[in-house]
């Protein structure tokens, strides 16, 4: 059952952050080499699950499909679904564009969403974004359709690197 998730959802082990390449495992070395290119903020704590470190957009490529997106998008369209937010690469660069009154972040790893919630902060855009944890056909059926009419839909499934 998908859920709205409030703002204090605690603190998960899975999420993490590396501060020491001796520490990561060995199947996310090559991407923390380039953590800076996924979050310029990695060093203000940025938390991430072991999975996340393989399907999250890049800072530079997320800002650009945002801008794209705030471009493109009717003036009617006020409010953006990101369907996988996972921890807020995408979601992040979003509210960052200031285009949206609203951004509503769906992830089905409960754990990711903890992660992400925790970066929005980070990057003080805490306040534009609602998560859900849950399936995000689900969570936009039940939750969000009332709103269908002012929103654009984003969709970037993870690709695994």
């Amino acid at each position: 059952m998908p859920t709205a998730l409030g703002e204090d959802v605690g603190t998960s082990n899975a999420c993490k952050h590396y501060d020491d390449v001796r520490h990561v495992p060995w199947d996310i070395k090559k991407y923390y080499h380039q953590r800076y290119s996924l979050f310029s903020k990695y060093d203000d704590g940025i938390l991430m699950t072991d999975t996340a470190w393989f399907g999250v957009t890049p800072e530079p490529v997320a800002k650009k499909v945002a801008q794209h997106i705030s471009e493109c998008a009717p003036a009617s369209k006020t409010v953006l679904i990101d369907c996988f937010a996972g921890v807020g690469g995408n979601t992040i660069a979003f509210a960052r564009a200031g285009r949206w009154k609203r951004i509503y972040a769906i992830e089905k790893d409960e754990n990711a969403v903890i992660c992400g919630k925790h970066n929005a902060r980070l990057y003080g855009v805490d306040s534009f974004i609602s998560w859900f944890h849950g399936d995000c056909f689900e969570v936009i059926k039940n939750e969000l359709e009332p709103l269908s009419q002012h929103s654009i839909i984003f969709a970037s499934p993870p690709w695994g690197g």
